[in-house]
């Protein structure tokens, strides 16, 4: 399937970091958000989320916006990011041993994901409980709310494109999300959209 594969770009949720779809909807429904519990989608982010993971509001205007969806004003920030954080499950320290072997290898490795801040900060603590760094094992991470843009709209792409001078011939695009593998396609990567929480190992066998 790969092809003259130098660069490897990786979607964080779904493929680096497991999800806990079930778990975030019930954690919702635990603190009184039964609203919010419907709208989750981690492709496809509802209204209140798609604008805090494009950057256009804070992590407390979305609180705020979340707490009147469900007319719930008494819960607190920390509740909601508790939530958050349960739904990053984890991640699977056999990913992260096949990061550092394609880095190894020589491949230039990317991370492109739709997200939020406090959403990053979980998952730079589940590499930090797995002795690791994120920064250190990639060449660069690209997040939605730094860059004011969500897959799987063009822009994002080109936006990568632009700022490392990868060939999207030579790069491999790894996505869960079909609408967002489509528009890595479109760009002109090779991509791969595995199930969520996935394996991509095989890709890579020698």
């Amino acid at each position: 399937m790969l092809q003259n594969i130098k660069q490897v770009i990786f979607d964080l949720g779904g493929v680096i970091v497991d999800l806990e779809m079930e778990r975030v909807r019930e954690c919702f429904r635990q603190i009184g958000m039964p609203r919010m519990a419907a709208l989750m989608d981690p492709c496809y982010p509802a209204e209140v989320n798609e604008r805090m993971e494009r950057g256009e509001i804070t992590w407390e205007e979305a609180c705020d916006e979340m707490r009147r969806i469900d007319n719930r004003p008494d819960v607190t920030n920390e509740q909601i990011e508790w939530v958050y954080r349960e739904f990053l499950a984890r991640v699977d320290s056999r990913k992260i041993e096949l990061i550092e072997q394609l880095r190894a290898r020589g491949l230039k490795l990317y991370i492109l994901s739709n997200t939020n801040r406090v959403a990053f900060d979980a998952v730079r603590r589940h590499f930090a409980a797995a002795g690791r760094k994120i920064e250190d094992c990639f060449d660069g991470i690209f997040l939605s709310y730094e860059m004011k843009l969500l897959k799987p709209a063009p822009e994002i792409f080109q936006e990568v494109i632009r700022r490392t001078g990868i060939n999207p011939e030579e790069t491999l695009f790894i996505d869960d999300g079909a609408r967002n593998a489509d528009a890595g396609h479109a760009a002109g990567f090779q991509v791969y959209c595995p199930p969520t929480n996935g394996s991509f190992a095989h890709l890579f066998a020698e």
